[in-house]
């Protein structure tokens, strides 16, 4: 049998291209993950994720309004499930740093983003401790992400729709220059007419040259209760939140409290000392005291205690935009990789695009298709 496509990688960004290619009209189509659907030792498991508006680059933003517009309402609708659950948004730093950008972006799209004066920002988000010198931005698109349930979702419809999901199923080596091309695994070999490589964090191992454009970083997510009433800290009352500090590694950012006990908080880190993958030992000591030293100092709330601790991976390019592009020379060749700790809030479009991008070769998004959005997620730069 040979498939119409085959799809690497089954976390968020590979379940959504599966999910695409099937509306799009693909009649079989397989989807290979190495582990179980839902695993814990990649990018895409835990309970939430945030999404918003505010955005480094206009380019985002302007993608950001097209899957808050049409694909998460369309996922919610085809699976039937809430995975989107309001909640104020907060986003803020010292003036002088990355938030300006953020700043710009956003308030030149006319995206419902409002920068605020520290006054209005203490009166609005009390359990934040502004400095005079911040600027703070209200984002009213913000919401937490179900992320566990639209993991679930994704997959059981894509089975009710034909797909085949192929867990516990390692590609050992990729034949890309065969008509078909031919995936081999550890349980055989694949016949596919059209590939996607969703791979995240092992997409250099099945196409090495991109060990030149992606690295590998731990990240330590901890989960705190505050001192306070406990549906101060709930969705819809509680904010998600993202400090832009100076420097390098110096975002953190956080979630109300949602599937475990305590407020999510997490460092953004996108450089550093690289990610063993084979190794699961993950050292959180250092990572939680400094987690607590944030919140001991941004955080009007007291911590009450620690409660648990969770790792994901990030897979990075250099300037943390995504790559999204033919393989060279291949039209029937997608990668999608590197999306850098953003790309859950994104995936329902950029599943759309990878789709699109195989079947049709080019794509009915014109925030993609603008040449300098292309420019940016390219394969090579």
């Amino acid at each position: 049998m040979t498939y119409d496509m085959v799809i690497i990688g089954g976390g968020i960004k590979g379940l959504c291209t599966l999910y695409h290619s099937l509306r799009l009209g693909c009649r079989s189509v397989a989807l290979v993950e190495q582990f179980q659907i839902g695993h814990q030792k990649g990018s895409s498991h835990g309970q939430s994720r945030i999404t918003r508006s505010s955005y480094v680059s206009p380019v985002y933003v302007r993608l950001m309004h097209r899957v808050h517009s049409e694909e998460w309402p369309r996922l919610e609708a085809d699976t039937g499930v809430r995975l989107l659950h309001s909640t104020p948004g907060c986003i803020w730093g010292p003036a002088e740093g990355q938030i300006q950008k953020y700043a710009k972006s956003v308030l030149q799209a006319g995206i419902s983003v409002e920068q605020i004066d520290v006054r209005t920002a203490r009166r609005r988000f009390p359990m934040f401790h502004f400095t005079n010198d911040d600027l703070v931005l209200d984002d009213t698109t913000c919401a937490l992400i179900d992320a566990q349930t639209t993991i679930k979702s994704l997959a059981r419809i894509c089975v009710e729709k034909g797909a085949d999901l192929l867990e516990n199923e390692t590609v050992v080596e990729l034949n890309l220059k065969t008509d078909p091309i031919q995936v081999r695994t550890n349980r055989g070999v694949l016949m596919t007419n059209r590939l996607a490589i969703t791979a995240g964090p092992w997409s250099s191992q099945l196409l090495p040259e991109l060990s030149r454009r992606l690295s590998v970083t731990n990240q330590c997510v901890g989960y705190f209760e505050l001192v306070g009433e406990s549906n101060q800290f709930q969705v819809g009352q509680f904010p998600v939140w993202i400090y832009l500090g100076l420097g390098n590694n110096n975002t953190f950012y956080g979630l109300p409290q949602f599937g475990h006990e305590g407020i999510k908080i997490a460092r953004h880190v996108t450089t550093g000392q690289t990610a063993d993958l084979d190794s699961g030992t993950r050292s959180s000591d250092l990572a939680i005291l400094d987690l607590r030293q944030f919140l001991n100092r941004y955080f009007q709330h007291s911590i009450q205690r620690f409660c648990q601790v969770e790792y994901c991976l990030y897979t990075n390019t250099e300037t943390e935009d995504y790559l999204i592009d033919f393989y060279p020379e291949k039209s029937n060749v997608v990668v999608g990789a590197g999306f850098s700790g953003h790309g859950f809030k994104l995936a329902p479009l950029t599943g759309r695009i990878i789709a699109e991008l195989l079947i049709c070769q080019k794509t009915t998004v014109p925030e993609f298709e603008a040449k300098s959005s292309r420019e940016i997620f390219k394969w090579v730069r």
